[in-house]
């Protein structure tokens, strides 16, 4: 019995997935029953599985991360997370046992993902939590410093700028308020006398609009309603269609592939994590050395406008004082006199108003009765559309039934091509079709 135990040991020895089962039965089966658990054990260990690893932190991809994929503490896949932070791990043979996914990165906590038992296609996703600010972190932060100290540095300017300006206007103003005052009176008659005559034209042209309106002819709310929606509900078909177009290409082309072994991934995976996170690790601190610099700088140049601005405005307040005492001998004046003109601008606006209203009403009127002769149109258009796309939706049901038979893919990825493209033109035509309507409703009232 011992030489059968050694020669199955060292057999076992290569599938190293099950070494604690081949120990345990070796003590308790005949050399036949050894036999017979040796090959089903390799049948099992021939089939492959095909994993993604997706790794991210507070919602942006981890690069560099080192990826493992544990069984009985002996690592069987390995892998080095990509820019999108994904890495896929193929492990040639698999026997359903389960495992233990581990994550490691220099700038975050390690994470662990134990009892899990592999499915080939399957994404298993890791939110790691940071051991510090990355250093996108580090520069937003920065320069949302920066920039608001930029901004606020420029708006000293601006206000110093602005009191300058305003202590030209105030000496400026001074005199013009003299004469200001004594137009005022004059004009609040005036206006009076516009108001009462805008006032008359508004009435008469304001009869005349709702008379054209009331006989015009327009869409429904409903109709229109119900043409959105149609429209709507088309577009969200067409987009479906062409995702499970793609799925079914996806799927006829991942019949015919076949899985690569991976040698050495974890070695490989191990280098190449360390070399990304000791970049990351130094683009971090150079991130904070540049982002103290900058705010220092910013600082500087925000105080000296600071002091600039204030002496421009200790000038321009003291014209402005002046410029006040002579705004307040007009006051009464000029308010009288700009309530007289805002009656008659209002009166004239709305007599000008309503004499547009009538030319548009009669526009409209015309407008509403072409455009929705058009509308009825595209109905008949849109009939045959829809019994194309009947037609297009009874050939896809048969060739689904084909392609779950599983026998000639490649004829059948032909004729889902086919299709695919029948259903491309249908949904084209369809498409503009749409856009007429949609341009139509725009112009409807």
């Amino acid at each position: 019995m011992k030489p059968v135990y050694l020669g199955f040991q060292k057999k076992i020895k290569m599938k190293k997935l099950y070494v604690l089962v081949a120990v345990i039965m070796a003590s308790f089966v005949t050399f036949a029953s050894v036999a017979e658990t040796s090959v089903a054990i390799e049948n099992i260990a021939k089939e492959g599985v095909d994993v993604t690893i997706a790794v991210n932190s507070g919602g942006e991809t981890v690069k560099g991360a080192l990826v493992k994929i544990v069984a009985q503490r002996m690592v069987i896949g390995a892998g080095t997370t990509d820019e999108s932070g994904n890495v896929t791990i193929n492990i040639a043979s698999y026997g359903n046992q389960l495992v233990t996914i581990e994550v490691y990165h220099s700038l975050y906590k390690s994470q662990k993902l134990n009892g899990i038992k592999l499915e080939t296609g399957k994404t298993y996703s890791f939110s790691l939590i940071g051991k510090g600010e990355t250093v996108t972190e580090i520069t937003e932060e920065s320069e949302v410093r920066v920039v608001k100290t930029q901004e606020e540095t420029e708006q000293e300017k601006k206000e110093a700028e602005e009191a300058i300006a305003r202590k030209e206007e105030a000496i400026k103003r001074q005199e013009e308020l003299r004469k200001e005052t004594e137009e005022l009176a004059a004009k609040g008659e005036e206006a009076s006398k516009e108001a009462e005559e805008a006032k008359k034209r508004t009435e008469e042209a304001k009869e005349e609009a709702e008379e054209i309106k009331n006989n015009s002819n327009t869409i429904s709310d409903d109709k229109r309603k119900q043409i959105e929606e149609d429209i709507r509900a088309r577009e969200e078909e067409a987009k479906k269609r062409e995702e499970e177009a793609k799925k079914r290409a996806e799927a006829l082309e991942g019949a015919s592939s076949e899985l690569e072994k991976a040698k050495g991934a974890e070695k490989e995976a191990k280098k190449e994590s360390e070399k990304a996170q000791k970049e990351q690790e130094k683009e971090r601190e150079e991130a904070e050395k540049a982002a103290k610099e900058k705010e220092k700088e910013a600082d500087e140049m925000k105080d000296a406008a600071e002091k600039e601005k204030k002496e421009k405005e200790k000038d321009a307040k003291e014209e402005e004082k002046k410029a006040k005492e002579e705004e307040s001998a007009k006051k009464d004046a000029e308010k009288l006199a700009k309530e007289k003109e805002k009656e008659a601008k209002e009166a004239e606006k709305d007599a000008k108003d309503a004499e547009k209203e009538i030319k548009e009403a009669e526009k409209d009127a015309k407008k509403e009765a072409a455009n929705q002769a058009k509308l009825d149109k595209l109905d008949g258009d849109q009939e045959k559309i829809e019994k194309d796309r009947k037609k297009l939706d009874d050939k896809q049901k048969k060739l689904d039934k084909k392609i779950k038979k599983g026998k000639g893919l490649d004829k059948l990825a032909g004729d889902q091509k086919k299709l695919d493209e029948s259903n491309s033109k249908l949904d084209d035509a369809q498409s503009k079709l749409d856009g007429k309507r949609k341009k139509l409703l725009k112009k409807m009232k």
